[in-house]
């Protein structure tokens, strides 16, 4: 047989619950909407990279995973390099590194965020050295 639930605290504990599940429902939700703001925020207050030393080379095993800011949250769905393969750097910000990969064959592009310590600077650039 069922009761009503008529214990204030046990009718408390569940209201708490259930905002607590709303709220992380909720920001999980704003966290990942907020990808492209965070992206351009990012741009500006992140360590830039000289273009005299912005070629790096994936490193490490398995796909490196392409995002649209620098957060987990924000994984572009399918898109991801493989070890070996270069990139463009530009800036680095949050163990994240905004690059350009440019494919050799198609000569198509992708930009996005990858984790930084998934790439290795090869001293090579886009721009010639700087004196």
């Amino acid at each position: 047989m069922l009761h009503p639930i008529d214990n204030r605290s046990t009718r408390k504990a569940l209201a708490s619950i259930t905002l607590l599940l709303l709220c992380l429902i909720f920001f999980g939700n704003v966290a990942h909407a907020n990808c492209k703001e965070f992206n351009n925020y990012s741009i500006k207050n992140g360590v830039y990279i000289p273009g005299d030393d912005s070629e790096r080379q994936v490193i490490g095993k398995g796909r490196l995973q392409f995002y649209s800011a620098p957060d987990k949250k924000c994984k572009i769905a399918g898109v991801f390099i493989l070890p070996g393969e270069r990139v463009d750097a530009y800036t680095e910000y949050n163990n994240f590194t905004s690059v350009v990969y440019i494919n050799v064959n198609t000569d198509a592009n992708v930009t996005g965020w990858v984790q930084s310590d998934r790439l290795k600077p090869t001293g090579l650039g886009i721009a010639p050295h700087q004196q």
